[in-house]
């Protein structure tokens, strides 16, 4: 297996770099975009991998969360989208988060709402090596948020559910409303 050592390096300086800027200005946080992908419950994942739990790709920034070796295919009315990444681990209920854009390619039409909050989100199919499960409550954009461990919340003066905004530097800066903390 080929290394690049240069990414390489800049990958691991990138990382070092988020965590000491955080430690240097507590009003630092690092933020994070999540490009489309699936949570799966554990009865969906037997029908589609025939799996009784994911195999761990490597670690996200939450804590005991990853992304799985394990893709997915989502079928919407107009289109599909191949290789979508699985999240872990299982949740009690299989859902898909999806990008604005994602759904008007995909002819969904699916609520922003909070990861988990599947009342009033759309369906939509997810197909795997295995079989096919229908999501009737399963295709949403998920709202701004942001994950902080109790230490920072209590540092930030916030609290789970709380709606922050944050400012972004820089010469595409701005201020975003909206995000929801998440203790």
């Amino acid at each position: 297996m080929s290394v690049d050592t240069a990414a390489l390096v800049d990958e691991i300086t990138r990382k070092v770099w988020d965590r000491l800027e955080c430690l240097m200005d507590p009003t630092r946080i690092v933020l994070g975009v999540s490009n489309r992908h699936v949570h799966l419950s554990q009865a969906d994942l037997k029908t589609l991998f025939g799996l009784d739990a994911l195999t761990s790709y490597r670690p996200v920034r939450q804590p005991n969360e990853f992304a799985a070796e394990q893709f997915v295919t989502v079928h919407g009315r107009k289109t599909s989208f191949e290789k979508v990444r699985v999240m872990g681990p299982c949740r009690p209920r299989s859902q898909v988060e999806l990008s604005r854009t994602d759904c008007f390619a995909l002819g969904v039409n699916a609520p922003v709402i909070q990861s988990g909050h599947l009342e009033l989100a759309t369906p939509i199919d997810i197909e795997g090596p295995l079989g096919t499960v229908h999501l009737e409550h399963g295709a949403m954009v998920a709202a701004r948020h942001v994950h902080l461990g109790p230490a920072d919340a209590k540092e930030l003066g916030v609290k789970d559910q709380d709606l922050v905004r944050f400012a972004f530097e820089g010469e595409r800066g701005g201020i975003l409303n909206n995000f929801i903390v998440r203790v």
